[in-house]
Order: C-alpha cells, then sequence, then structure tokens
C-alpha cells in the first residue's frame, strides 16, 4: 500500500528495533549520522513526517497528499513502524509517539522523547508552551514565506548549541527548498497548535524516559520540570550541553544514555 510516509532503514532486522519519528519539516535525512550509530545494536526506521522528504523521485511516486490528523496520522506511523519496536520521536516527533504509545501500546515496546514538550502552545493551565500570539506570528511567516518560515526555524533550533552557526548551516544542507510541500508545513504547524498529550503522558504503561536539552531555546526544561505530567515507568534527563538537537549536538552522550535505557527495560 502506499504512504504518505518516507522512512529508511539501518542495521539488521535480527536486532531489536528503534523506530524514531522526526519533527517538524524535518527529513529523516538529518538522524543518518545517529541512526548509523544506533544500527551497531539495533535495526533502526527513521520516518519523515508526511510530505516532509528530500527525495524528488519519493515526491513523484508518492500521491498521497500530507494527512495530518493525529489518528490517521498514527495509523500512517504504525504501518510503517517495525513490529514491536521501541518508539523514539524528536520534537512533534516525540508527542506523535507519545500518542500512539498510550493509545496503541501493543504496537509500541518502549517511548524515548527527545527535546518535546506535551503541549507546544501555551495553554490556559500550561504555562511552559510558546505563548499562543506568537506561535501564530511564526504560523503566518511559514504560510507567506516559507523558505524563510523554515530558516527562521532552523536558526530556532540551533539557538543555544555551542556550535550555532555550523549546526544551521549543516541543518539547512540537508533540507531541498524545492520540495517544500506547503501543505505539509500547514498541516503539521496545525497539529503543533492543537495537540496537548499530558493526559497520554500521565497514562503511559511502558518504559518511557524524556530528554531535554538545557541550552534548548524552543523547549525550556526549567519552566517545563515542576508541570510536567508523571507516571509510574517514567524517566527525566536534562542533557546539559545540548539545546533542541542532542543526536547532533552530543551524540556519543545521548547514544550511550538511550542504550542504557533499553538494556534496563528490555523484557527477556
Amino acid at each position: 500500500m502506499r504512504t504518505s510516509i518516507e522512512t529508511q532503514s539501518f542495521g539488521s532486522r535480527a536486532n531489536p528495533s528503534i523506530f524514531i519519528v522526526s519533527g517538524w519539516a524535518m527529513p529523516n535525512e538529518i538522524f543518518n549520522d545517529f541512526a548509523n550509530r544506533l544500527s551497531e545494536r539495533f535495526y533502526v526506521v527513521v520516518a519523515s513526517l508526511p510530505g516532509v522528504t528530500c527525495s524528488e523521485e519519493w515526491r513523484r511516486k508518492n500521491r498521497i497528499g500530507p494527512n495530518y490528523d493525529i489518528d490517521a496520522l498514527a495509523e500512517q506511523l504504525i504501518r510503517v513502524a517495525p513490529s514491536n519496536a521501541w518508539w523514539l520521536g524528536w520534537s512533534l516527533g516525540g508527542m506523535i509517539s507519545t500518542y500512539v504509545a498510550a493509545r496503541r501500546s501493543s504496537c509500541v515496546q518502549g517511548l524515548i522523547t527527545i527535546a518535546s514538550a506535551p503541549s507546544f502552545v501555551a495553554r490556559e493551565d500550561c504555562s511552559y508552551g510558546m505563548a499562543l500570539a506568537d506561535f501564530d506570528h511564526f504560523q503566518n511567516l511559514v504560510e507567506q514565506d516559507p523558505k524563510k518560515g523554515l530558516k527562521r526555524f532552523v536558526s530556532l533550533q540551533a539557538t543555544g548549541a555551542s556550535n550555532e552557526r555550523a549546526l544551521t548551516k549543516s541543518i539547512r544542507a540537508i533540507q531541498n527548498e524545492e520540495l517544500i510541500d506547503e501543505a505539509a508545513l500547514s498541516g503539521g504547524l496545525n497539529l503543533l497548535r492543537s495537540l496537548d498529550v499530558r493526559r497520554e503522558l500521565e497514562l503511559l504503561d511502558l518504559p518511557n524516559i524524556h530528554y531535554f536539552g538545557k541550552l534548548d531555546a524552543l523547549v525550556n526544561y526549567s519552566a517545563i520540570d515542576s508541570e510536567l505530567p508523571h507516571n509510574d515507568l517514567q524517566s527525566v534527563e536534562l542533557i546539559d550541553t545540548s539545546a533542541h538537537q542532542p543526536f547532533l549536538e552530543c551524540p556519543d552522550i545521548l547514544l550511550e544514555k538511550i542504550i542504557t535505557f533499553i538494556d534496563d527495560n528490555a523484557i527477556g
């Protein structure tokens, strides 16, 4: 069956599986180096969100429009994920992975999120998210000038990183601006604005760990710490040397943490 989810796989299917869900507007290629490292121990499948790609061939062959309804998106991802995998979600991908892990736990062995707040925007009872006015301003920028909006977002992602300029350059180099799908950008932003997985986080009944970067300009851990919903199988860790993408900024540290978490919680 055709799907609007593009994936790449790394390593041997004989190994335990990790399914990585990337963030808003970020193609799966951003995880290439980290997935290669993980594949020494695991079978790794990395998914872009619908309509996000660096491949002109894939865009040409895929004729399904991007669907960002959360339940439809969850089913799309489950369809391409290895069975009984550890789901690892970054940013928006972490919010979506949390939703799947809580509502379709039979499909998920455990959950790992990176730089992912349960609610990206602030709400009446949730103070740590981005102010709605700021989010709407950014969304308007993306709608008026997608390329400029993406550049702004990449800059925000890299803000605070020790190698901010080089990181910004390397992330931009991954994206093919000619393949920007405006419907995918809009759908992803609408989901970022509406999705709130605090209740799902409370209900998780499988091992779950959440990594935050101390230097992150998009997800403020010092603000989120006191309000983060908890469950009995939850762990939370702060990475002192990271901003929004520790898999690029300090991959050795994150790799060791993920391997330790999975080894400590693997069944059998």
